[in-house]
């Protein structure tokens, strides 16, 4: 397979279409390092057998107002508004590492990995089939990679442990379509709104995780999780985790998500590092349709009320529409 490397800047391929672990209620074990990005470790609970995963619910999602009168109603993102657009036509390419600044991929489809070692990087209208530690990777050192209106996947029979994965700065992911990876989208900060991310899938030792950060952003950064559709259908670990495995966490939004399925559909952030600040959750939908508690223990944990800034508020439970309450 040739490897392909981005030379120019604003170049336009247009050549056709982390987790080391603590012990957090059962659901996480603990796992040294890896030495290969962010740890990995034996993930499934004492209480549910690991490879035991149910299939995931069809996206027929409806628009939900949430209670307090904020706003207009939820609008979910689906499997039309997300992904490569319709109609697209792409050409195959092997693995991609970008090294000039500005570069734009667009209309590919890529195999094994795109591996990003410049700032101001785009990827769009794009399928990356991965295999082994990621799919698409921004390297510690470099900032502002958009990922938007693409698809990132695994092919089922290969490992992919994470579908995006951010040791750098600044990162967005927009209207992307994130599944059949252990780990959908891993970074400590940025943006990642209006994509769907489901069909998780576990292998040996694995952790699985929609949306996860490990630490608290980089100064000057947050991280904004909303109007994403999350479905973990395994009984491990969370459809979003806000982690304190390397520091604090701070700063992170989670507003208008519709969560689903992991051991928790959402931890919340309190850790080891001390008192959690500016956790905000807000407006989220969590969903019975994988299991019955949301999660297989149960809706959220490990969310401070006694941390400066934090917010939990009109967070409910789908159909019903009664509030959800953290633990």
């Amino acid at each position: 397979m040739t490897r392909k490397t981005v030379l120019a800047p604003a170049l336009v391929l247009a050549i056709g279409s982390l987790a080391a672990c603590s012990d957090d209620d059962g659901a996480r074990k603990s796992a040294p390092p890896s030495g290969k990005g962010p740890g990995q470790g034996p993930a499934a609970s004492p209480d549910r057998p690991s490879g035991s995963a149910l299939p995931a619910p069809k996206l027929g999602l409806k628009s939900q107002r949430p209670p307090g009168g904020e706003g207009t109603r939820l609008a979910w993102p689906t499997l039309r508004t997300t992904g490569v657009p319709q109609g697209t036509r792409l050409r195959s390419s092997g693995p991609i590492t970008v090294r000039k600044r500005g570069a734009i991929i667009d209309g590919l489809k890529v195999s094994t990995e795109i591996n990003v070692e410049a700032n101001d990087v785009t990827i769009r209208n794009t399928q990356v089939v991965g295999a082994g530690q990621w799919a698409i990777i921004q390297r510690k050192g470099v900032s502002g990679l958009r990922v938007e209106n693409s698809e990132v996947k695994g092919d089922g029979r290969a490992k992919v442990q994470y579908g995006i994965v951010n040791h750098g700065g600044m990162l967005t992911v927009r209207k992307v379509h994130v599944h059949t990876v252990s780990n959908g989208v891993n970074t400590d900060h940025g943006l990642i709104e209006e994509s769907v991310i489901r069909n998780l899938k576990e292998f040996p030792g694995d952790h699985v995780t929609g949306i996860q950060s490990n630490s608290g952003p980089a100064p000057g950064l947050s991280l904004v999780i909303r109007r994403n559709v999350v479905l973990n259908p395994v009984g491990q670990t969370s459809a979003v985790s806000i982690y304190q495995d390397f520091g604090r966490a701070h700063d992170v939004t989670v507003d208008g998500n519709m969560l689903a399925g992991g051991g928790y559909s959402l931890y919340a952030g309190r850790g080891r590092f001390g008192k959690t600040s500016n956790i905000k959750v807000v407006r989220n939908v969590f969903s019975r349709s994988l299991f019955k508690k949301g999660g297989y223990y149960g809706p959220v944990t490990r969310f401070e009320r006694s941390g400066s800034g934090n917010v939990w508020r009109d967070n409910i439970w789908e159909g019903t529409g009664k509030a959800v309450q953290p633990s």
